[in-house]
């Protein structure tokens, strides 16, 4: 958490920190100058909004992993389609049939690709007919 124009960038402690050392003193001068259900209600808006910035980073921190799973999600396009059914099929996305019959599909298709001279990636996984 920094400012946008590249200045310093404070971790959370140090937020915190700072925020309760301002509170500190904003809290004992309302107390002497207002009394005393003012400094609590001071005290229970600094708490508050402790919170929500608490609440403000780990979000935050979140959609930042969420976006890295993402990228993730982006690298599995790469994988080569055997292995994706594999994965879909151990995930429990595909029942038995429906894996053999896609792989079956896979299979045809890529023996096709060899006849018709069409270069592709060979499939690692033969017939076990």
């Amino acid at each position: 958490m920094g400012s946008e124009s590249g200045g310093r960038s404070y971790s959370l402690t140090e937020i915190f920190a700072i925020k309760f050392v301002l509170a500190d003193i904003v809290i004992i001068a309302v107390l002497l100058l207002a009394g005393p259900w003012f400094a609590l209600a001071i005290t229970l808006l600094f708490v508050v909004t402790s919170f929500l910035i608490w609440y403000l980073v780990e979000r935050s921190e979140a959609d930042d992993t969420r976006s890295d799973d993402d990228t993730v999600d982006e690298s599995e396009t790469e994988r080569d389609p055997v292995t994706r059914l594999q994965e879909r099929y151990a995930a429990g996305d595909l029942s038995d049939e429906e894996f053999e019959t896609k792989l079956d599909r896979l299979i045809d298709s890529n023996e096709q690709a060899e006849a018709a001279g069409i270069d592709t990636e060979e499939l690692e996984l033969e017939r076990s007919r």
